[in-house]
């Protein structure tokens, strides 16, 4: 507050008044500025006391926001917490979900995959156990339009054809009529009884001519037959008195009681006509001849003996032909300590010769085919593979077109696929088939030979480009593979004509033993086993040559009965390839009859 301060000291009344009166209006003035100051002072005091109390409730108010954001910002930190727990687990839960999924979608492809395969095999079983097709053509398609993509309107050009009828075609060559060996045939007379007329019973007079009819009747005639040996004395005195015997009949081995003929029936009937020796006693005891089994048994132990020397002709015999099919099946022994032994066949041109043995290993054809050299045609097998390089390993297109008919058979949605390569290979046959047609008749066979290379060399581009894919089937990708494996073995043929494209010549030489053995499940012992092998080797090796096994048999045991139960020294004229013309003509079959192979 400004102090008062006393008048100033004037002379004059009248300055001193209005100075007064100034210093008064000055003064209220001072007083009102006064008031007027104290009322802002009083407002702003009133306004700082509001502003006070609302600054002291926006502390307050910030306090409890800091406070909650505080505890916002600790359950932010709990959330994200709790979050990045949540996340992690959901991260494993995803990655453990999509490894599933990746598991699962392995896993479907897997059994795809195992599906395809196993609709394959159950399509390989069904045609081999209940069809009556062959391979020959490709089977018809339940849906054209859904395996092929055909449209209705579009004909497929490349549609397998008709399905071929058995027996004979119309319009072909028939082979005539069946020529007969008819000679002398026997005369029997046959008589009406009491042939009168029914009226008045006279007799009818009997004319000279006959109405003859020709009809085929079979007997069989088993019989014994006593030989007796005449017995000499002597009449003069130069050497005493002796007594001479003819000479006992020729047996196969001493003390035997059954003829060669025999012998001979019971071998044919066993390893040619697939017929178990049971089953043959049993035709021969409805005869009224009963022979023991023992008896049987114990004289092809000494048969089995008898043909060695045969049979190592033919084995050497064969080793050194140029050309050979090869091809091997099971073989039951039940009397060692393994049952399943394999049957193999190596078939020369000349010769066929069976080998048994416990394994089915490269060791059997390995030393069978030690210091030969030549070309072997077989399937694709490894046991083939390890030869040494002199014998060339010619494979079997046959095998290769069935994993692809296999295929096609089993798998709807790679039969297009199946498909072109059945087409591709039929036409590789045809040309095949139409250069050997060419080279047999002594014809010009360059051009075949030509077409039949580029289709070759076709072939080699179309496997080729399709390895390169990306998206191949499993089943797809090992025939690819298999094909690009063994191209240089498939290919062996286009050398000479003579090279054949396929294994079947070996295959049906084995027919003849797998009949066998369905029959007869095998050999009861190892040494029969090993006697069946050399039957099968001696009848087939007769059989290619056109020679008849059943004569060219007795004659071998009349041979060795010269010399009872000792192999025959010289076996030249029972060998195809030593046999003089007139022998072959002697033994030679019918032109009808089936050659094997």
């Amino acid at each position: 507050m400004p102090t008062r301060q006393p008048p100033p000291q004037t002379k004059r009344h009248t300055t001193g008044a209005a100075e007064i009166l100034k210093l008064r209006k000055e003064l209220h003035e001072e007083r009102l500025a006064r008031l007027k100051a104290e009322a802002e002072v009083q407002q702003l005091r009133k306004e700082l006391r509001v502003e006070r109390l609302a600054r002291k409730n926006a502390e307050k108010r910030c306090d409890e926001l800091e406070q909650k954001v505080e505890r916002l910002l600790r359950r932010v930190d709990d959330l994200s917490k709790q979050n990045e727990i949540l996340l992690r687990g959901q991260r494993q839960t995803d990655a453990f979900l999509q490894n599933k999924i990746r598991q699962l979608e392995k896993d479907v492809a897997d059994r795809d995959e195992k599906l395809d395969l196993a609709n394959k095999q159950l399509e390989w079983f069904r045609k081999h156990t209940f069809d009556k097709r062959s391979e020959k053509d490709i089977p018809e398609e339940e849906n054209e339009e859904e395996s092929d993509g055909t449209s209705e309107g579009e004909p497929d050009q490349s549609a397998p054809s008709e399905k071929r009828k058995r027996g004979q075609q119309a319009g072909s060559k028939g082979h005539g009529r069946t020529e007969r060996n008819i000679e002398t045939p026997e005369k029997e007379l046959l008589e009406i009884k009491d042939c009168a007329c029914d009226k008045c019973g006279l007799p009818y007079l009997q004319l000279p001519q006959t109405a003859d009819s020709l009809m085929t009747e079979l007997k069989t005639v088993v019989f014994w037959i006593m030989y007796q040996r005449c017995s000499y004395v002597s009449q003069c005195t130069c050497n005493g008195k002796k007594i001479v015997t003819a000479p006992p009949p020729p047996r196969l081995y001493p003390r035997t009681p059954i003829g060669n003929t025999m012998w001979v029936h019971l071998a044919v009937h066993k390893f040619l006509f697939g017929t178990p020796t049971s089953r043959t006693l049993q035709n021969l005891q409805l005869q009224g001849f009963k022979l023991a089994q023992g008896t049987v048994t114990g004289g092809f132990k000494v048969i089995n003996t008898l043909l060695d020397p045969l049979y190592n002709e033919l084995v050497n015999h064969c080793r050194g032909g140029k050309l050979w099919n090869a091809d091997e099946t099971t073989w039951r022994i039940f009397d060692g300590d393994s049952v399943r032994w394999w049957l193999w066949i190596v078939a020369s041109e000349d010769t066929v010769v069976y080998l048994l043995d416990r394994s089915r290993s490269k060791k059997v054809p390995t030393e069978f085919f030690a210091g030969s050299s030549g070309i072997l045609m077989t399937d694709r097998m490894a046991s083939y593979k390890g030869l040494h390089e002199a014998i060339q390993k010619a494979l079997c297109w046959i095998h290769q077109r069935r994993d692809i008919l296999n295929i096609y058979n089993g798998v709807k949605k790679l039969r297009p696929w199946a498909k072109d390569w059945l087409h591709e290979i039929k036409n590789l046959f045809i040309l095949n088939h139409a250069r050997l047609r060419h080279w047999e008749a002594g014809q010009p066979w360059s051009k075949c030979q030509k077409e039949l290379e580029a289709h070759v060399a076709k072939l080699q581009k179309l496997w080729e480009s399709q390895l390169q894919r990306s998206d191949l089937h499993k089943l797809q990708k090992k025939v690819l593979l298999s094909l690009k494996r063994h191209w240089a073995g498939l290919t062996i043929f286009l050398k000479d004509p003579r090279i054949p494209i396929h294994n079947n010549r070996a295959e049906r030489l084995l027919r003849n033993a797998v009949i066998v053995r369905k029959n007869s499940f095998g050999s009861g012992s190892e040494w029969s086993g090993h006697m069946a092998a050399k039957f099968f080797s001696i009848f087939q090796t007769w059989l290619i040559n056109g020679l008849d096994p059943q004569a060219l048999l007795l004659e071998y045991f009349d041979l060795c009965a010269k010399t009872p139960g000792k192999q025959p020294k010289e076996i030249g004229m029972f060998l195809p390839w030593q046999m003089s013309p007139d022998r072959k003509a002697q033994f030679a079959l019918q032109k009808n009859y089936p050659r094997p192979g």
